[in-house]
C-alpha cells in the first residue's frame, strides 16, 4: 500500500510491504515491463545513498547488513555506512511499532522533495517474522526488499522477484537489478 501525504511541498510516502504466510486479497499495483522491476517517481539523486543500521540486535543488524552486501555485489545501487546524517536509516520495530505494522513484516518511510528522495527509514518486524517461522534466508529476503524500495523500487507482480510483495523465498533477480538500473537513468517524476 502507498499512501502520500504533502506538507509544504514535502511529500511523505509509506509504502507497507506485505509479506505474508497466510493468502489475503489485493494485487500488485503495477505491472512490470518485461525483464524490469517496476518503480515509482521518487529515487536518490545519484545511484548511491548513505545508511546506518539503529537496531541493538546483532541479528537484525547481520541480516540487514547481509542484504546491503547483495545489493552493492550487483553493482546497480551503493549503499555505504554512514556514521553521521545518514541518507536512510534501518531498524527494527520496537514492540509498540510492531503491534501497529500489524501483519507488515516489513515497512518502508519515505520523504521527498521534488520527487528525489531525502531521508528513508525501513523497519523489520521481528516479532511476526518470527511468528511465521521465517528462516534467516527468509529474513535477509525481507531486508532485501526493503532495500528495493529504498532506491525507489516498487511491488513487483512477478513471483520470481525480490520485490513481489508476498516475497519471502526469493533473492534479488537480474528483473530487480534492472528496475534499479532503469530507475536511475530515468529523471526523478517518472516511473515505469
Amino acid at each position: 500500500m502507498t499512501r502520500s501525504f504533502w506538507s509544504r511541498g514535502i511529500t511523505l510516502a509509506v509504502v507497507t510491504v506485505g509479506l505474508f504466510v497466510t493468502p489475503v486479497g489485493g494485487s500488485a499495483v503495477a505491472v512490470a515491463a518485461a525483464g524490469t522491476t517496476p518503480f515509482g517517481p521518487e529515487r536518490f539523486a545519484h545511484n548511491h545513498a548513505t545508511y546506518v543500521i539503529t537496531t541493538k540486535s546483532a541479528y537484525y543488524r547481520q541480516v540487514w547488513q547481509s542484504a546491503i552486501n547483495a545489493w552493492n555485489k550487483t553493482g546497480a545501487f551503493h549503499f555505504k555506512l554512514s556514521t553521521t546524517n545518514a541518507q536512510i536509516t534501518l531498524k527494527t520495530a520496537s514492540k509498540t511499532q510492531a503491534a501497529a505494522l500489524g501483519e507488515d513484516v516489513g515497512l518502508t518511510d519515505y520523504w521527498s522533495k521534488n520527487d528525489l528522495l531525502l531521508d528513508v527509514t525501513a523497519t523489520l518486524n521481528p516479532p511476526l517474522l518470527k511468528s511465521y517461522a521465517y528462516s534467516r534466508a527468509d529474513d535477509v529476503h525481507v531486508a532485501e526488499h526493503e532495500l528495493g524500495h529504498t532506491m525507489g523500487l516498487a511491488h513487483n507482480p512477478a513471483k520470481e522477484s525480490v520485490m513481489y510483495y508476498r516475497n519471502r523465498s526469493v533473492g534479488i533477480k537480474q528483473v530487480d537489478v534492472n528496475g534499479v538500473k532503469l530507475r536511475y537513468q530515468t529523471p526523478a517524476g517518472q516511473s515505469s
